[in-house]
Protein backbone atom coordinates (compact mmCIF):
# COMPACT_ATOMS: atom_id res chain seq x y z
CA UNK A 1 0.00 0.00 0.00
CA UNK A 2 3.32 2.24 -0.63
CA UNK A 3 1.49 3.53 -3.37
CA UNK A 4 -0.98 5.47 -2.32
CA UNK A 5 -0.84 9.18 -2.15
CA UNK A 6 -2.94 10.32 0.90
CA UNK A 7 -4.17 8.18 4.11
CA UNK A 8 -6.17 8.63 6.69
CA UNK A 9 -5.01 9.11 10.77
CA UNK A 10 -8.24 8.23 13.18
CA UNK A 11 -8.30 7.74 17.13
CA UNK A 12 -11.28 6.91 19.00
CA UNK A 13 -12.38 6.58 22.94
CA UNK A 14 -12.35 3.17 22.60
CA UNK A 15 -9.15 1.75 23.14
CA UNK A 16 -9.40 -1.77 23.96
CA UNK A 17 -8.01 -2.86 19.95
CA UNK A 18 -6.10 0.12 18.84
CA UNK A 19 -5.46 3.84 20.00
CA UNK A 20 -5.09 5.04 16.95
CA UNK A 21 -4.96 3.44 13.26
CA UNK A 22 -3.70 4.48 9.45
CA UNK A 23 -6.93 3.77 6.58
CA UNK A 24 -7.12 3.23 2.85
CA UNK A 25 -9.54 5.92 2.25
CA UNK A 26 -10.24 4.22 -1.03
CA UNK A 27 -11.76 0.75 0.22
CA UNK A 28 -11.63 1.45 4.32
CA UNK A 29 -9.06 -1.23 4.84
CA UNK A 30 -6.90 -0.61 8.10
CA UNK A 31 -3.41 -0.14 7.19
CA UNK A 32 -1.26 0.21 10.20
CA UNK A 33 -2.24 0.18 14.11
CA UNK A 34 -0.47 1.53 16.84
CA UNK A 35 -1.60 0.30 21.04
CA UNK A 36 -0.64 0.89 23.86
CA UNK A 37 -1.35 4.58 24.28
CA UNK A 38 -4.90 4.37 25.54
CA UNK A 39 -7.31 7.01 24.63
CA UNK A 40 -6.25 9.46 22.37
CA UNK A 41 -7.02 13.30 24.40
CA UNK A 42 -8.79 15.29 21.65
CA UNK A 43 -7.10 17.11 18.53
CA UNK A 44 -4.03 15.97 19.83
CA UNK A 45 -2.72 13.23 17.62
CA UNK A 46 0.25 14.36 15.21
CA UNK A 47 3.37 13.35 13.49
CA UNK A 48 6.95 14.24 14.68
CA UNK A 49 8.66 14.45 11.27
CA UNK A 50 8.23 11.96 9.35
CA UNK A 51 9.41 9.46 11.65
CA UNK A 52 7.06 8.87 14.39
CA UNK A 53 3.12 9.55 15.56
CA UNK A 54 2.52 11.18 18.89
CA UNK A 55 -0.72 11.44 21.29
CA UNK A 56 -1.70 12.46 24.64
CA UNK A 57 -3.22 9.98 26.84
CA UNK A 58 -6.62 11.44 28.23
CA UNK A 59 -6.63 10.26 31.09
CA UNK A 60 -3.00 9.88 32.36
CA UNK A 61 -0.24 13.43 32.30
CA UNK A 62 2.06 11.05 29.37
CA UNK A 63 2.70 11.40 25.82
CA UNK A 64 3.05 8.05 23.87
CA UNK A 65 5.23 7.99 20.96
CA UNK A 66 5.38 5.38 18.06
CA UNK A 67 7.84 4.69 15.47
CA UNK A 68 5.95 4.50 12.02
CA UNK A 69 6.87 0.74 11.45
CA UNK A 70 6.04 -0.22 14.94
CA UNK A 71 2.98 -1.37 16.84
CA UNK A 72 4.51 -0.35 20.29
CA UNK A 73 5.36 2.79 21.67
CA UNK A 74 9.48 3.91 21.75
CA UNK A 75 11.68 1.51 23.94
CA UNK A 76 13.56 3.30 26.78
CA UNK A 77 12.01 6.64 27.14
CA UNK A 78 9.14 7.92 28.95
CA UNK A 79 7.72 11.20 28.54
CA UNK A 80 5.54 12.53 31.24
CA UNK A 81 4.14 15.82 31.14
CA UNK A 82 4.08 17.93 34.06
CA UNK A 83 -0.01 17.47 34.13
CA UNK A 84 -2.58 16.50 32.26
CA UNK A 85 -2.66 18.32 28.81
CA UNK A 86 -6.03 19.39 26.76
CA UNK A 87 -4.00 20.46 23.97
CA UNK A 88 -1.07 19.26 22.05
CA UNK A 89 0.85 20.31 18.95
CA UNK A 90 4.21 19.99 17.43
CA UNK A 91 5.99 22.10 14.61
CA UNK A 92 5.84 20.90 11.29
CA UNK A 93 9.78 19.82 11.27
CA UNK A 94 9.12 18.25 14.48
CA UNK A 95 11.49 20.70 16.40
CA UNK A 96 9.43 22.66 19.08
CA UNK A 97 6.45 20.94 20.53
CA UNK A 98 3.91 22.23 22.99
CA UNK A 99 1.24 21.36 25.24
CA UNK A 100 -1.50 22.89 27.10
CA UNK A 101 -1.99 21.59 30.60
CA UNK A 102 -4.64 23.81 32.72
CA UNK A 103 -4.05 27.26 31.85
CA UNK A 104 -0.43 27.56 30.98
CA UNK A 105 1.92 26.44 27.71
CA UNK A 106 4.73 24.48 28.23
CA UNK A 107 7.21 24.20 25.22
CA UNK A 108 9.81 22.49 24.60
CA UNK A 109 12.60 21.57 22.37
CA UNK A 110 12.22 17.89 20.90
CA UNK A 111 16.32 16.94 20.61
CA UNK A 112 17.15 17.79 23.92
CA UNK A 113 14.15 17.82 26.11
CA UNK A 114 14.36 20.97 27.52
CA UNK A 115 11.30 23.49 28.75
CA UNK A 116 12.10 26.23 26.95
CA UNK A 117 9.39 28.30 29.14
CA UNK A 118 6.15 28.28 30.66
CA UNK A 119 3.48 30.75 29.30
CA UNK A 120 0.99 31.96 31.70
CA UNK A 121 -2.06 34.48 30.12
CA UNK A 122 -4.80 32.61 29.40
CA UNK A 123 -7.51 32.80 32.40
CA UNK A 124 -8.81 29.25 31.74
CA UNK A 125 -8.09 25.59 30.26
CA UNK A 126 -6.31 25.75 27.27
CA UNK A 127 -8.36 24.14 24.58
CA UNK A 128 -6.30 23.97 21.29
CA UNK A 129 -2.41 24.89 20.23
CA UNK A 130 -1.77 25.11 16.34
CA UNK A 131 1.94 26.35 14.45
CA UNK A 132 2.21 28.05 11.61
CA UNK A 133 2.70 25.85 8.05
CA UNK A 134 6.34 28.14 8.42
CA UNK A 135 6.63 27.07 12.52
CA UNK A 136 7.95 30.70 13.19
CA UNK A 137 4.52 31.66 15.06
CA UNK A 138 1.61 29.28 17.17
CA UNK A 139 -1.66 29.78 17.89
CA UNK A 140 -3.49 29.22 21.52
CA UNK A 141 -7.22 29.27 22.30
CA UNK A 142 -8.84 28.42 25.22
CA UNK A 143 -11.91 28.40 27.25
CA UNK A 144 -12.18 31.79 28.66
CA UNK A 145 -12.57 32.86 24.30
CA UNK A 146 -9.34 34.20 24.10
CA UNK A 147 -7.43 33.57 21.50
CA UNK A 148 -3.24 34.41 21.64
CA UNK A 149 -0.66 34.51 18.67
CA UNK A 150 2.68 33.49 19.93
CA UNK A 151 6.12 34.31 18.47
CA UNK A 152 8.31 31.42 19.19
CA UNK A 153 12.22 33.07 18.29
CA UNK A 154 11.10 35.47 20.75
CA UNK A 155 9.83 32.88 23.55
CA UNK A 156 12.53 30.31 23.11
CA UNK A 157 15.37 32.90 22.52
CA UNK A 158 14.08 34.86 25.59
CA UNK A 159 18.01 36.19 26.96
CA UNK A 160 16.80 35.13 30.70
CA UNK A 161 15.71 31.43 29.28
CA UNK A 162 18.32 30.15 30.93
CA UNK A 163 18.14 31.84 34.54
CA UNK A 164 14.25 31.79 34.86
CA UNK A 165 12.29 29.43 37.38
CA UNK A 166 9.08 28.14 38.05
CA UNK A 167 8.09 31.45 40.21
CA UNK A 168 8.99 33.75 36.95
CA UNK A 169 7.50 31.53 34.25
CA UNK A 170 5.12 32.98 31.93
CA UNK A 171 5.91 36.79 31.58
CA UNK A 172 6.34 36.55 28.19
CA UNK A 173 3.89 38.96 25.83
CA UNK A 174 2.03 37.31 23.04
CA UNK A 175 2.06 39.15 19.54
CA UNK A 176 -1.40 39.95 20.15
CA UNK A 177 -4.70 39.20 21.50
CA UNK A 178 -7.74 38.33 20.23
CA UNK A 179 -10.98 38.46 22.60
CA UNK A 180 -13.93 38.62 20.23
CA UNK A 181 -15.78 35.22 21.88
CA UNK A 182 -17.59 35.46 24.80
CA UNK A 183 -18.14 31.64 25.16
CA UNK A 184 -15.26 28.76 25.30
CA UNK A 185 -12.89 28.68 21.22
CA UNK A 186 -13.98 25.19 20.14
CA UNK A 187 -11.58 25.09 17.11
CA UNK A 188 -9.39 27.14 14.74
CA UNK A 189 -7.39 26.55 11.79
CA UNK A 190 -4.79 28.72 10.00
CA UNK A 191 -3.85 29.53 6.50
CA UNK A 192 -0.94 27.49 4.43
CA UNK A 193 0.47 31.25 4.05
CA UNK A 194 1.31 31.27 7.78
CA UNK A 195 1.56 34.69 9.56
CA UNK A 196 0.76 36.44 6.36
CA UNK A 197 -2.82 34.24 5.81
CA UNK A 198 -5.90 34.04 7.54
CA UNK A 199 -6.66 32.78 11.07
CA UNK A 200 -10.35 30.84 11.50
CA UNK A 201 -11.93 30.04 15.04
CA UNK A 202 -15.47 28.62 15.63
CA UNK A 203 -16.53 29.04 19.41
CA UNK A 204 -20.02 27.69 21.26
CA UNK A 205 -21.06 31.53 21.06
CA UNK A 206 -22.50 30.34 17.78
CA UNK A 207 -19.90 32.42 15.50
CA UNK A 208 -17.10 31.77 13.03
CA UNK A 209 -14.44 34.55 12.77
CA UNK A 210 -12.13 35.28 10.07
CA UNK A 211 -9.11 37.30 11.33
CA UNK A 212 -5.90 38.67 9.24
CA UNK A 213 -3.11 36.72 11.12
CA UNK A 214 -0.52 39.25 10.36
CA UNK A 215 -2.80 42.25 12.15
CA UNK A 216 -5.44 40.40 14.07
CA UNK A 217 -8.03 42.62 12.44
CA UNK A 218 -11.77 40.91 12.17
CA UNK A 219 -12.28 40.17 8.19
CA UNK A 220 -15.62 38.43 8.61
CA UNK A 221 -18.15 36.90 10.91
CA UNK A 222 -20.07 33.92 10.14
CA UNK A 223 -23.23 33.89 12.91
CA UNK A 224 -24.66 30.65 13.11
CA UNK A 225 -28.14 29.40 15.21
CA UNK A 226 -26.26 26.20 17.06
CA UNK A 227 -22.73 26.36 18.88
CA UNK A 228 -20.36 25.02 16.97
CA UNK A 229 -17.44 22.79 16.91
CA UNK A 230 -14.96 22.26 14.18
CA UNK A 231 -13.93 23.96 11.30
CA UNK A 232 -11.95 22.98 8.28
CA UNK A 233 -11.23 24.60 4.64
CA UNK A 234 -10.22 23.03 0.84
CA UNK A 235 -6.77 22.80 -0.70
CA UNK A 236 -7.34 26.34 -2.58
CA UNK A 237 -8.73 28.05 0.95
CA UNK A 238 -12.16 28.93 -1.35
CA UNK A 239 -14.02 26.82 1.06
CA UNK A 240 -14.81 27.03 4.90
CA UNK A 241 -16.48 23.82 6.03
CA UNK A 242 -17.75 24.32 9.67
CA UNK A 243 -19.19 21.32 11.61
CA UNK A 244 -21.66 21.71 14.45
CA UNK A 245 -22.69 20.17 17.70
CA UNK A 246 -25.85 19.13 16.04
CA UNK A 247 -24.21 17.10 13.43
CA UNK A 248 -24.55 19.03 10.59
CA UNK A 249 -22.01 20.59 8.19
CA UNK A 250 -22.10 23.97 6.79
CA UNK A 251 -20.20 24.86 3.54
CA UNK A 252 -19.66 29.20 3.04
CA UNK A 253 -17.64 30.00 0.03
CA UNK A 254 -15.11 32.88 0.22
CA UNK A 255 -15.22 34.03 -3.18
CA UNK A 256 -18.69 35.68 -2.87
CA UNK A 257 -17.74 38.87 -0.91
CA UNK A 258 -20.30 40.28 1.29
CA UNK A 259 -20.48 43.92 1.94
CA UNK A 260 -20.56 43.74 5.62
CA UNK A 261 -18.47 41.89 8.17
CA UNK A 262 -21.28 40.18 9.42
CA UNK A 263 -23.59 37.24 8.22
CA UNK A 264 -26.60 35.28 9.51
CA UNK A 265 -25.90 32.01 8.24
CA UNK A 266 -28.77 30.02 7.04
CA UNK A 267 -29.95 27.40 4.30
CA UNK A 268 -30.06 29.76 1.76
CA UNK A 269 -26.74 31.01 1.93
CA UNK A 270 -24.87 28.21 2.63
CA UNK A 271 -24.61 24.32 1.56
CA UNK A 272 -25.29 22.11 4.13
CA UNK A 273 -24.05 18.11 4.98
CA UNK A 274 -26.36 16.25 6.89
CA UNK A 275 -25.63 12.69 8.07
CA UNK A 276 -24.22 12.56 11.16
CA UNK A 277 -26.56 12.76 14.53
CA UNK A 278 -24.20 13.63 16.92
CA UNK A 279 -21.20 16.58 17.65
CA UNK A 280 -18.93 16.81 14.72
CA UNK A 281 -15.06 16.63 15.93
CA UNK A 282 -13.04 16.74 12.80
CA UNK A 283 -13.03 17.51 9.73
CA UNK A 284 -10.20 17.16 6.70
CA UNK A 285 -10.58 17.88 2.88
CA UNK A 286 -8.49 15.82 0.64
CA UNK A 287 -5.46 16.99 -1.37
CA UNK A 288 -7.49 17.08 -4.46
CA UNK A 289 -10.35 18.78 -3.16
CA UNK A 290 -13.01 15.82 -4.20
CA UNK A 291 -13.38 14.22 -1.15
CA UNK A 292 -14.55 15.85 2.66
CA UNK A 293 -13.73 13.51 5.82
CA UNK A 294 -16.09 14.32 9.15
CA UNK A 295 -15.72 12.29 12.28
CA UNK A 296 -18.40 12.70 15.07
CA UNK A 297 -19.00 11.52 18.48
CA UNK A 298 -21.96 9.27 16.87
CA UNK A 299 -18.81 6.73 15.80
CA UNK A 300 -18.97 7.68 12.48
CA UNK A 301 -16.07 8.74 10.02
CA UNK A 302 -18.20 9.44 6.55
CA UNK A 303 -16.46 10.20 3.54
CA UNK A 304 -18.72 13.35 1.03
CA UNK A 305 -17.89 14.02 -2.44
CA UNK A 306 -18.28 17.54 -2.43
CA UNK A 307 -19.62 18.72 -5.37
CA UNK A 308 -22.81 16.51 -4.45
CA UNK A 309 -22.76 16.58 -0.84
CA UNK A 310 -23.57 12.68 -0.76
CA UNK A 311 -21.76 10.44 1.48
CA UNK A 312 -19.48 8.17 -0.82
CA UNK A 313 -18.01 5.40 2.27
CA UNK A 314 -18.54 5.25 6.05
CA UNK A 315 -15.84 3.87 8.35
CA UNK A 316 -17.55 2.53 11.93
CA UNK A 317 -15.44 2.66 14.94
CA UNK A 318 -16.29 1.30 18.17
CA UNK A 319 -16.15 4.79 20.60
CA UNK A 320 -16.93 8.65 19.72
CA UNK A 321 -13.87 9.57 17.14
CA UNK A 322 -11.33 11.78 19.05
CA UNK A 323 -9.41 11.91 16.40
CA UNK A 324 -9.20 12.42 12.52
CA UNK A 325 -7.36 13.46 9.10
CA UNK A 326 -5.89 13.48 5.72
CA UNK A 327 -1.95 12.95 5.63
CA UNK A 328 0.34 11.91 3.21
CA UNK A 329 1.20 8.63 3.26
CA UNK A 330 4.50 7.82 4.64
CA UNK A 331 7.09 5.58 3.37
CA UNK A 332 8.19 4.57 6.74
CA UNK A 333 5.21 2.71 7.48
CA UNK A 334 6.11 0.10 5.29
CA UNK A 335 9.68 -0.30 5.94
CA UNK A 336 11.30 -2.79 8.77
CA UNK A 337 14.67 -1.06 9.06
CA UNK A 338 13.98 2.18 11.08
CA UNK A 339 16.83 4.96 10.85
CA UNK A 340 15.14 8.10 12.17
CA UNK A 341 15.95 11.49 11.27
CA UNK A 342 14.55 13.22 14.23
CA UNK A 343 15.72 12.81 17.67
CA UNK A 344 13.67 11.87 20.93
CA UNK A 345 14.68 13.25 24.28
CA UNK A 346 13.01 12.49 27.67
CA UNK A 347 11.23 15.69 28.61
CA UNK A 348 12.05 18.15 31.86
CA UNK A 349 8.97 18.47 33.75
CA UNK A 350 10.48 22.47 35.45
CA UNK A 351 12.61 25.05 34.40
CA UNK A 352 14.51 25.19 37.75
CA UNK A 353 18.16 24.09 36.51
CA UNK A 354 21.49 23.69 38.17
CA UNK A 355 24.29 25.17 36.19
CA UNK A 356 26.59 22.54 37.97
CA UNK A 357 24.45 19.33 36.70
CA UNK A 358 23.92 20.87 33.32
CA UNK A 359 25.49 17.79 31.03
CA UNK A 360 26.27 19.20 27.32
CA UNK A 361 24.23 16.78 24.90
CA UNK A 362 26.08 15.94 21.61
CA UNK A 363 23.71 15.37 18.82
CA UNK A 364 24.96 13.27 15.90
CA UNK A 365 22.54 12.93 12.99
CA UNK A 366 23.59 10.89 9.39
CA UNK A 367 23.03 13.67 7.32
CA UNK A 368 26.11 15.56 5.04
CA UNK A 369 25.48 18.78 4.86
CA UNK A 370 27.17 20.68 2.30
CA UNK A 371 28.34 23.81 3.89
CA UNK A 372 31.94 24.40 2.40
CA UNK A 373 32.13 24.61 -1.40
CA UNK A 374 34.12 21.11 -2.53
CA UNK A 375 36.94 22.01 -4.73
CA UNK A 376 37.42 22.27 -8.22
CA UNK A 377 39.43 22.85 -10.75
CA UNK A 378 39.23 26.39 -12.31
CA UNK A 379 39.24 26.96 -16.16
CA UNK A 380 38.55 28.89 -18.08
CA UNK A 381 34.77 28.66 -19.82
CA UNK A 382 33.69 30.61 -22.47
CA UNK A 383 30.59 32.09 -22.79
CA UNK A 384 29.84 31.02 -26.40
CA UNK A 385 29.66 27.46 -27.19
CA UNK A 386 32.63 26.26 -29.04
CA UNK A 387 32.90 23.59 -31.61
CA UNK A 388 34.55 20.27 -31.43
CA UNK A 389 36.90 21.29 -34.49
CA UNK A 390 40.39 21.63 -33.78
CA UNK A 391 40.88 24.20 -35.78
CA UNK A 392 37.78 26.76 -33.92
CA UNK A 393 39.39 25.60 -30.91
CA UNK A 394 43.05 26.56 -31.49
CA UNK A 395 41.61 30.06 -32.61
CA UNK A 396 39.65 30.52 -28.96
CA UNK A 397 42.56 29.68 -27.62
CA UNK A 398 44.56 32.20 -29.18
CA UNK A 399 41.99 34.96 -28.69
CA UNK A 400 42.26 34.00 -25.39
CA UNK A 401 46.09 34.34 -24.92
CA UNK A 402 46.19 37.58 -26.60
CA UNK A 403 44.18 39.13 -24.85
CA UNK A 404 45.83 38.09 -21.83
CA UNK A 405 49.11 39.25 -22.68
CA UNK A 406 47.87 42.51 -23.23
CA UNK A 407 45.96 42.88 -19.60
CA UNK A 408 49.52 41.87 -18.44
CA UNK A 409 51.32 44.69 -20.83
CA UNK A 410 48.47 47.50 -19.19
CA UNK A 411 49.21 46.79 -16.07
CA UNK A 412 52.98 46.94 -16.20
CA UNK A 413 52.13 49.97 -17.46
CA UNK A 414 50.51 51.48 -15.27
CA UNK A 415 52.68 50.23 -12.17
CA UNK A 416 56.15 51.84 -14.06
CA UNK A 417 54.09 55.01 -14.65
CA UNK A 418 53.03 54.82 -10.79
CA UNK A 419 56.72 54.23 -10.02
CA UNK A 420 57.84 57.31 -11.63
CA UNK A 421 55.66 60.18 -10.18
CA UNK A 422 56.28 59.01 -7.25
CA UNK A 423 60.21 59.46 -7.34
CA UNK A 424 59.96 61.67 -9.54
CA UNK A 425 57.91 63.88 -6.54
CA UNK A 426 60.60 63.11 -3.82
CA UNK A 427 63.40 64.30 -5.97
CA UNK A 428 61.42 67.65 -6.51
CA UNK A 429 60.93 68.44 -2.67
CA UNK A 430 64.68 67.38 -1.92
CA UNK A 431 66.13 69.74 -3.93
CA UNK A 432 64.13 72.35 -3.70
CA UNK A 433 64.43 72.18 1.02
CA UNK A 434 68.36 73.04 1.37
CA UNK A 435 67.39 76.44 -1.38
CA UNK A 436 64.80 77.40 1.16
CA UNK A 437 66.87 77.47 3.86
CA UNK A 438 70.13 79.55 2.29
CA UNK A 439 67.32 82.36 1.38
CA UNK A 440 66.92 82.82 5.45
CA UNK A 441 70.43 82.86 6.32
CA UNK A 442 71.23 85.62 3.70
CA UNK A 443 68.38 87.72 4.89
CA UNK A 444 69.85 87.80 8.32
CA UNK A 445 73.43 88.15 7.34
CA UNK A 446 72.67 91.18 5.97
CA UNK A 447 70.55 92.71 8.23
Amino acid sequence: MSNLLEVLVTSDSNNTMWTCCVWDPHNGTSLMTYKGGGTAELKTLSFIGNDYLVAVEKAKPILHVWPLNSHQTVQGMRFVLPGKANAFSISKDGSFCAAGIDEKIYLWQVASGNLLTILNRHYQKVNLIKFTSCGRYFVSAAEDGMVMVWSLAAIATHPEVELVNQVRAGQHDPVYIISDHSLPVTDLCISKMGILGRLYTVSSDRTCKIYDLTTGDLLLNLVFDIPLSSIELDVLELNVFVGTMKGDIYQFSLTNPIRNKELLMSEENSLIFSCHTDAITSLSVSLDGETLMSASNDKQLILWHIRSRQPIKKIMHKGSITNAFFTLNRPAIYTQDFKPKVILHSLERTLEKDNDEITELEILIDKKINFWPEHQDISLEVETPLKETGIELKKQEKLLREELNQLKWINQSLYAYTVNNTLNSTITKDVQKPTTNKKKKRKTFTS
